[in-house]
This record gives C-alpha cells, sequence and structure tokens, in this order.
C-alpha cells in the first residue's frame, strides 16, 4: 500500500514533466519549421530591382522583372523575410498588389518578425479597405500586362534564335567563314590611325 501510494504522489510530478517536455518539443518544432521557411529568404541583385520598382511605383519596371525572371519571383522573400507584396503595402502600390493577387502570392505569409504583408500598410482600416478593392479591380487589365510583356520577350527569343544560323563546317569540324574580310578592316583601321 506504501508503494501504491508514493507512486500517486509522482504522477503530478511526472505529468508535469511530460507537460513542459511537450511544450518544449512544440516550441522546438516551430522553431525548425521557421528556420525551413526562412531558408529560402535571402538578399538579391533581382529582388532589390523588385523593391526599387516597387517603392517608385515602377510598374513596368516590376513587368519585366517578373517577365524575364520568371513568375515565381513574385513569392521571393529576401532575408528579413519581406518581399513584393509587403513592399506593395508598405508603399500603397495598388497596381503591384493587382499582380502579386493574381499571381497567387500569399497573403497571410509572415516576415522575421512575425508581421504579414498588410501590417505595413501607413493608412487606416477604411484606407486599406479602398486600396484592396482598388487593386481588386485592376487584377485582370496587371494580369494582361504581364502576359504581354512576357509574349514580347518569347518572341524576343524566338526571333533571335530564327535569325542565327549556325555557320556551315567544312571537313574537320572548321567552319567555312572568310575572316579575311575582318582582317582587311582592321587593317584599314590601323592605317587610319597612322594619319
Amino acid at each position: 500500500r506504501t508503494g501504491r501510494h508514493q507512486s500517486c504522489s509522482f504522477a503530478p510530478l511526472l505529468r508535469r514533466s511530460f507537460t513542459a517536455a511537450l511544450t518544449e518539443m512544440r516550441l522546438l518544432l516551430s522553431l525548425l519549421v521557421g528556420l525551413a521557411a526562412c531558408e529560402d529568404w535571402a538578399d538579391s541583385p533581382a529582388l532589390t530591382k523588385m523593391w526599387e520598382t516597387t517603392s517608385s511605383s515602377d510598374l513596368d519596371g516590376l513587368i519585366q522583372v517578373l517577365a524575364q525572371g520568371g513568375r515565381d519571383m513574385a513569392h521571393a522573400r529576401s532575408a528579413d523575410g519581406r518581399g513584393p507584396l509587403f513592399w506593395a503595402y508598405e508603399y500603397k502600390n495598388s497596381d503591384v498588389l493587382a499582380l502579386l493577387t493574381h499571381l497567387e502570392v500569399d497573403e497571410t505569409a509572415e516576415d522575421a518578425d512575425g508581421k504579414r504583408p498588410s501590417e505595413f500598410f501607413p493608412d487606416g482600416e477604411e484606407e486599406l479597405a479602398d486600396f484592396g478593392a482598388k487593386a481588386s479591380a485592376r487584377s485582370e487589365d496587371m494580369a494582361e500586362l504581364l502576359k504581354d510583356r512576357e509574349d514580347e520577350i518569347a518572341t524576343y527569343y524566338e526571333s533571335a534564335d530564327d535569325g542565327m544560323d549556325e555557320p556551315e563546317m567544312a571537313e574537320g569540324g572548321v567552319d567555312e567563314i572568310d575572316y579575311a574580310d575582318d582582317e582587311d578592316d582592321e587593317d584599314e583601321d590601323e592605317d587610319e590611325d597612322e594619319d
């Protein structure tokens, strides 16, 4: 009977220890998940350009970055966990918000300090609602601008590829381009320099 009574007195202690261990494990797990999310957070020239274009309301510049770098760039995050969506709110750029909404950038994402993009909007709740409504109304227009630029770039690269014929190769893998004309041009340039 004494043994049973003693084990019962340890039960609350064991329960507290188990609860504390479980809490610590949950905390550790959340930190690991947070670190995994941060793995892809890094400053880059492309993100710097995206910040510059968003903060200066250069929509054309941002569309160019996304069209050349790929739509996934819209989801990129800098070392502090912020990215284009955070900057769209911070600088009240409704066209950028419209474009990023179309690209399904996560509105619930948090930066390194646990803040969401909309928390960077500098004005009140009413202005924030108007800002969101304005962006929603422009989403399709922004999507069309991005698509048009992507098509322009694709056409450019296709036409560049078509215009660049490979030189014909003679036996032995030597091209048949007459480089003598280039040498004649160099000789003429040297003659002009001497005068």
